[in-house]
């Protein structure tokens, strides 16, 4: 080691810090890494896309798309949306990564299982389910959950998965497609505004 250039013994140093850190996580893969706290402003790469959540709310209606039932409260995610592939990608990826605990959902009127509406802020129209986005558009959408009016603000965790890209399926023969991963990107609470 002594009649090694400089750089040969940094690389040398370096070769066994990696090897040392492999009990602590060192050969893990980013898809693998524990999951970090969920904040408000904080820019996650799930995949396809890039998501930015904004602001959390609970509201008794979203006009003009969504008026007071008079039963129930809505919880509002207000995220950006960047399609940073090559191609176009659908929208539904980034609704099906939301997930939330102790929200006391409820489903919407008229549907028959429970799920979020996605809006464009701008436009103010529902985005319709396999939508689209191309690539390098960036999208501002409000995901929305009815709730029940007795829920726990305090205890609401929001989840956010990602996405591994699969080239290959020999068992479905499905290419080229996005497959969730197992565990959350990022957990936790964040602040949510109720206004009445």
């Amino acid at each position: 080691m002594a009649n090694r250039s400089t750089s040969q013994r940094l690389g040398a140093v370096a070769a066994v810090l990696i090897v040392l850190s492999a009990p602590f996580g060192g050969w893990r893969s980013a898809s693998e890494q524990g999951v970090v706290p969920l904040e408000l402003g904080q820019k996650i790469d799930i995949g396809p896309f890039h998501v930015t959540i904004e602001n959390v709310k609970q509201v008794t209606d979203l006009l003009p798309v969504i008026e007071a039932d008079g039963t129930s409260r809505f919880l509002v995610v207000k995220a950006t949306v960047t399609n940073h592939t090559d191609r176009p990608e659908s929208a539904d990826l980034v609704t099906q990564a939301l997930t939330g605990k102790n929200t006391r959902a409820l489903a919407f009127e008229g549907d028959a299982v429970l799920r979020l509406h996605v809006y464009d802020v701008n436009d103010a129209v529902e985005v319709p389910r396999g939508e689209m986005v191309n690539p390098g558009l960036t999208y501002t959408y409000a995901f929305v959950l009815r709730q029940r009016p007795d829920v726990d603000l305090d205890a609401v965790t929001l989840s956010v998965y990602g996405y591994q890209f699969q080239e290959v399926d020999p068992q479905t023969l499905d290419p080229d497609r996005w497959v969730p991963d197992d565990q959350p990107l990022a957990e936790g609470h964040v602040p949510i505004e109720v206004t009445p």
